[in-house]
């Protein structure tokens, strides 16, 4: 496996914080691994969905996707739009690495060495000394991908019988800039922004489910794509 926890994490520091506001970031938390996986979810071999909001819970392939006439991605997108004026919508590009390696895609093979060392018993031991809950038993993972215009409205990530505990984001973009949007922002009740996480390359953010939060929209003029691999860490599989 060349992928692995880098030495010398401070899960302590990183602890503390997560005890006391209900989030934290553990800064490179894979060495050079992050490097490797930043290829993978750039590279030719890899495969993207469209995940828009939908009552089937269904994403798209892209290159299905960008075939539609234009008129018809800009009515797919104007009907987004107008949903998330006031309540929960979302536009990004994603796979779920679960559904992926049931369906045995051919995906880059580091994201499945991912998927395998975050349910190995050091990264799940790694969780449970970082967040005191001996109930996390299992990591489900999704690389995501905001390109310009892409956005996740607020929400909670709370979701019945699911078994969240914790969600993250482990951030593989190599450079970015406040101004290109795409940060993740925690909300309190009243909708107002109490603390902004910018991506940084490798770092893991890990917060309290259920946590109002955002992702701001990625600007037009950003340099790049926004990349993660984002999920929650569970009592149990999902169904």
């Amino acid at each position: 496996m060349t992928l692995a926890l880098a030495a010398g994490l401070d899960l302590e520091a990183a602890g503390e914080r997560l005890s006391r506001t209900g989030r934290t970031r553990v800064p490179g938390l894979l060495g050079e691994g992050a490097e490797v996986l930043h290829q993978a979810l750039t590279g030719p071999d890899m495969v993207w969905y469209r995940a828009i909001r939908n009552p089937f819970n269904a994403d798209v392939p892209v290159a299905v996707f960008e075939a539609e006439p234009v008129a018809e991605q800009a009515r797919l997108y104007g009907m987004a739009h107008e949903e998330a004026t006031e309540g929960f919508q979302f536009i990004f590009d994603r796979i779920r690495l679960g559904q992926a390696r049931t369906m045995e895609m051919p995906l880059p093979p580091a994201l499945y060495e991912l998927h395998d060392l975050f349910n190995s018993e050091a990264f799940l031991g790694m969780a449970r000394r970082l967040t005191g809950d001996d109930r996390i038993a299992y990591v489900d993972a999704q690389p995501t991908r905001y390109m310009p215009g892409h956005f996740l409205n607020g929400h909670t990530d709370a979701h019945e019988d699911a078994g969240r505990l914790y969600a993250y984001v482990l951030n593989l973009s190599p450079r970015w800039r406040a101004e290109w949007g795409g940060l993740l922002m925690f909300l309190d009740k009243g909708g107002a922004v109490t603390e902004t996480f910018m991506p940084a390359f490798g770092t893991l953010n890990v917060f309290r489910v259920p946590q109002d939060h955002a992702v701001s929209m990625v600007a037009p003029f950003a340099g790049a794509p926004r990349y993660s691999v984002t999920g929650w860490w569970r009592t149990r599989p999902p169904a």
